[in-house]
Order: C-alpha cells, then sequence, then structure tokens
C-alpha cells in the first residue's frame, strides 16, 4: 500500500497486516474471511479486497468508511516481516521515526526538521528507558507539528493536541456556533431544517438569488443512533442530502420541501 508503509498478506483465511519501515517490519491487525473477499476483525470491523483494476491491483475498503486504499501486488513478503522485530527501546525509537521520516508529508509546511529531532532525542533513549518515558519523548517529537491527526498512544495514555488558536469539537462548541449562525445569518431563510440527529443544517440564504444556501456538517459521524450500524448512518445522510436538494414551493410566508409539478 503505496504512501502507507503498510503489507497486507492473504494466506488462506486470514488476512494479516504489517507495518513497515526501512527498519522493520511490525506485525498489525489482522482478519478472518467471512465470505468472497470480505474479512473481519477481532472488533467486527469488516474489510473488502477487490481484485482489479488489472492482475496485479487491488481496492481495500472498510465497512465504516465511503473511500479505499490501493494495493500492488508484491512477489512475497518483506524479508523483515518473517522474522520478529526487536522489542529494545532504542528500535521502538528508530522504527517510531523511520515511521514519520517515510510517509509523513507536511514536515516542510509545518517547519519541523525531523532529522534534528532524531538527533536530539535518540541520545536520550537506551536500553533501561521505560515504556513511560518512551511515551513521553515520542510525544514531545511530534508536538511541535500541531496535527490533530497525529496522536501517540499507549494503552491508556494519550498524546493529541490541535493547531494553536483552535478548540476540539465539542458538543457545547458546536451549539454555541450553531445559535451564533442562526441568529446572525439565517433568522429570516425562508427554509432552515436540521438533519441527521442535528449533525446537517441547511437553510435557503435570505434576500439571494433562488437557489443559493447555507449547509453546515458539523461531523462525519453521528447521523443517527450510537449503536445503529454504518448503513443506518449513511441512509441518513442519504435522505438529508436528497431533501436539501429538492426544490422548494414557497409563499411569502413558508416554504416547504416538495417537488414542483406541472
Amino acid at each position: 500500500m503505496d504512501g502507507y508503509g503498510t503489507v497486507l498478506s492473504l494466506d488462506g483465511d486470514t488476512l494479516q497486516e504489517f507495518q513497515t519501515t526501512s527498519v522493520g517490519c511490525t506485525k498489525g491487525d489482522s482478519a478472518q474471511r467471512t465470505g468472497p473477499g470480505t474479512y473481519a476483525t477481532a472488533d467486527g470491523t469488516t474489510l473488502t479486497v477487490r481484485p482489479g483494476p488489472g492482475r496485479n491491483r487491488a481496492t481495500l475498503g472498510y465497512e465504516t468508511s465511503v473511500g479505499h486504499r490501493s494495493l500492488r501486488r508484491i512477489q512475497e513478503l518483506p524479508a523483515e516481516c518473517t522474522r520478529p522485530t526487536p522489542q529494545d527501546p532504542r528500535t521502538a525509537f528508530d522504527v517510531f521515526w523511520h515511521s514519520f521520516a517515510e510517509n509523513y508529508p507536511f514536515f516542510a509546511a509545518k517547519g519541523v526538521d525531523w532529522q534534528d529531532m532524531r538527533d536530539r532525542y535518540r541520545p536520550k533513549v537506551h536500553q533501561d528507558t521505560t515504556r513511560k518515558e518512551l511515551f513521553g519523548i515520542f510525544s514531545d517529537m511530534v508536538r511541535p507539528l500541531y496535527d490533530a491527526h497525529v496522536a501517540v498512544r499507549d494503552g491508556d495514555q494519550v498524546f493529541a493536541q490541535v493547531r494553536p488558536g483552535t478548540q476540539p469539537p465539542s458538543e457545547e462548541l458546536g451549539t454555541k456556533v450553531k445559535k451564533f449562525i442562526t441568529e446572525r445569518d439565517l433568522r429570516n431563510a425562508p427554509y432552515r431544517q436540521d438533519f441527521a440527529n442535528g449533525r446537517i443544517t441547511y437553510a435557503d440564504l435570505p434576500g439571494r438569488a433562488t437557489g443559493q444556501g447555507y449547509l453546515r456538517i458539523s461531523g462525519f459521524s453521528g447521523y443517527a443512533a450510537d449503536d445503529a450500524p454504518y448503513p443506518v448512518h449513511f441512509a441518513e445522510l442519504d435522505k438529508a442530502l436528497d431533501t436539501i436538494r429538492r426544490p422548494r414551493v414557497c409563499s411569502p410566508t413558508s416554504c416547504s420541501a416538495t417537488c414542483r409539478t406541472g
């Protein structure tokens, strides 16, 4: 899987993931076949592997994602994936550093010298470095990235942060933003409706040319009950978008989402 350092082995009924770098290979998640091209992980996540285009290509999809990842066939597992990776702190550091060096694309944009991070922090790691200390070192190394999609995790310990000047999404913040926009911009909207468990809001903009509107998507999940399967959430999104795109019949005082006839 180019761009991720991920290798998948499909052997009989087992799909095994490996995370590779130029200095080692770490075994990742595994899944068992449940049907033609489908596999289930221990936590119940369904993966789908579809062949093509061509003999040496395939795609990997997750049931909870509308996207997919491109795969290309290799002749055999990398040699380092056929033997255990050492578990000492120095090896863990090298795998961590190389994982970012070989796959993370934004060092220049973030103004971070990743080679300098290696030079500064690797001397602090030795055979007696504890997991807690290593967790702290890894966290300090990625701290200057201020990237909300980067996290260091070890059991219940998690280090993650957002860009300075921003606030992590929360229900309280979402309610505050929605109230502000509604009162400032949408008070006189001829048509306004919430969809998908309140995660999507649409309004026809007042005083604008026909066909212009405001669309707010406050999250990419939570469109139905928390325990609902993914297809239910997807159906709620479809229903919302269908309603938003449907022509409306308006009177001077109201507007309803119904199909025009005639």
